[in-house]
């Protein structure tokens, strides 16, 4: 347990259920597991409501109906008075036009209300009337208008803010501070159940030192609702996804088209035959059916159909609550977005480890999650995502074939001596990289010890190369000199080329001779850099790992 504990029942008018991280006071409710990202899914199509109305500008559907609407749905979460907000510690890159921005989006899993109840299904822990925030997500939209999404756990572990409690049944805050002792710990999602939307900001602006703009959460019925109102959602299911909880949840694999309520199984599904790591698998497919939704609402069957689109829009606002958020502010936002392309969206999960706290709980990996959260903090684009520090492919520059992650790469070979290589150990042996310098060195390449790098707390199996998109000729002549490399595109890596050596190097390399043709397998989702631009060094951020809404996977 925590430092601290709250005690009593955990009813709408008494004090909150203890947000600690081990044990629960007789007689309080502890969020459930069973709720473990069960609303990622949901939360997150608030996200693509908004961004739906603010690329088509559709005032002339929603201005009328929807200002009274979401007034009447606001709460109070925005805090500006925050002393742990970061401030940017360098400029963009190539800044946009435009005030980046910060949207939290968030949702709870009580089930009040008749249509939540039967959207929630069986599971009935959470008919007490104590909400708890299991999705939590911060929407970036940058200078130049494209949208980074960060999922943060909700068991990732924080130092417990000072708030203000409030009554989940009647949304209001009131006077009275939730006591904390020195040290205590909290669950990041514990900061709902305790004090609201307004100690989820707080709790998130504390990790992550961004400041929060907006604020937009959506319940169970509101995901359906939007899911349905679309006609469904056309998906690319891997295999049958089958539920321990759930039950057959998808029969089959394939292309097929889903609606609200299979869509709202697929994105709670936490318990799948065969997912190796189930929280991985499930937020790989929340964000994938998230993809469609986007996909879906942004085509010219949803945007020349003003009913269907009308009736998305209206599920939305009918079924969220929000601070700082009014039609007038996203009629303004869809001035400066002009038409939303889904390869502009990219989703991304926070990095984190075992909390050393508590074995069941997470802690932000690092240097992975600062390096994330500065990169945001000063507008800059995360790897695997375009933005304005990735300068567009000229025509004379190769480029990879076939679809992301399973595609080829295809150009030519240069000369070894001019490829800036950086080799880094990642095998679980030790001398490997020494290994394959003498190796290289002896077919042409120039590489030093102070080019060596040893990760003994990171291991792979295979042998990848990193590059820069401008830089894939030097990527490609590194990849034929090592067999079975793949090539991975990494944004801000400059001139400089990355070998990471896995377990199934077997150190060997292969000569190889300037000019000639070269291809290779190109892959996504490995380790990852982003630059510091003060300091022009590379900081890892291995555990990152993207989904672009653009891109054609399956779930």
């Amino acid at each position: 347990m925590g430092a601290g504990s709250a005690d009593g029942p955990a009813s709408s008018d008494a004090m909150p259920p203890d947000p600690a991280a081990g044990s629960i006071e007789s007689g309080a409710r502890r969020p459930s597991n069973h709720h473990v990202w069960r609303n990622a899914g949901r939360v997150s199509v608030a996200l693509l409501a908004v961004l739906v109305l603010v690329a088509t500008g559709l005032e002339w559907t929603i201005k009328s109906r929807a200002d009274s609407g979401i007034l009447s749905r606001s709460v109070q979460a925005i805090v500006t008075d925050d002393t742990n907000l970061s401030t940017p510690t360098a400029a963009p890159t190539a800044p946009g036009s435009f005030t980046p921005e910060n949207i939290l989006l968030l949702g709870s899993d009580t089930r009040a209300g008749a249509a939540n109840a039967a959207a929630g299904g069986t599971d009935d822990s959470t008919n007490d009337g104590v909400a708890n925030s299991d999705t939590l997500m911060i929407a970036h939209i940058s200078s130049d208008r494209h949208v980074t999404v960060l999922s943060i756990p909700r068991d990732t572990m924080i130092d417990a803010p000072t708030c203000k409690v409030w009554d989940g049944a009647t949304g209001q805050l009131s006077d009275q501070t939730q006591p904390i002792s020195n040290g205590e710990k909290w669950h990041i999602n514990s900061a709902y159940s305790v004090g609201g939307p307004q100690c989820t900001v707080r709790a998130v602006q504390d990790l992550t030192g961004l400041k929060i703009d907006r604020v937009i959460g959506i319940d169970f019925a509101g995901f359906q609702n939007m899911v349905d109102a679309l006609g469904g959602i056309t998906v690319n299911v891997c295999r049958p996804v089958i539920d321990g909880e759930l039950g057959t949840v998808i029969p089959n694999g394939g292309v097929q088209t889903i609606h609200g309520d299979t869509a709202l199984s697929l994105v709670r599904a936490r318990k799948v035959e065969g997912d190796t790591d189930s929280d991985l698998a499930r937020i790989r497919r929340q964000q994938i059916v998230l993809s469609a939704i986007l996909q879906q609402v942004t085509s010219a069957g949803t945007l020349l159909n003003p009913g269907k689109l009308d009736g998305f829009l209206q599920a939305f606002v009918q079924n969220t609550y929000t601070d700082n958020v009014t039609i007038d502010d996203l009629v303004a936002l869809a001035q400066s977005m002009g038409n939303l392309d889904p390869s502009k969206v990219t989703f991304y999960t926070l990095p984190t480890v075992p909390s050393v706290d508590n074995p069941e709980a997470l802690d932000p990996a690092e240097p992975a999650a600062s390096a994330v959260f500065d990169a945001l903090l000063n507008d800059r684009p995360l790897p695997g995502e375009e933005g304005p520090a990735s300068p567009s492919p000229t025509p004379d520059l190769p480029t990879p074939s076939g679809e992301a992650g399973v595609g080829l790469a295809t150009g030519k070979t240069v000369d070894p001596s001019t490829v800036q290589v950086t080799v880094v150990n990642v095998s679980g042996r030790s001398g490997v990289a020494t290994q394959a310098m003498d190796e290289l060195n002896n077919i042409g390449f120039e590489i030093s010890d102070e080019d060596l790098q040893a990760r003994p707390d990171q291991m792979q199996a295979d042998v990848t190369v990193e590059y820069d998109p401008t830089n894939l000729n030097a990527a490609l002549t590194v990849a034929a000199a090592v067999p079975g490399a793949t090539v991975v595109p990494v944004n801000g890596l400059g001139r400089s080329v990355r070998l990471l050596l896995g377990k199934d190097f077997e150190g060997s390399v292969d000569a190889v001779r300037s000019g000639s043709n070269a291809t290779a397998t190109m892959g996504t989702a490995t380790p990852a850099v982003t630059s510091t631009q003060d300091s022009g060094s590379l900081v890892d951020t291995s555990a990152l790992t993207s989904i672009n809404a653009g891109a054609e996977l399956c779930a």
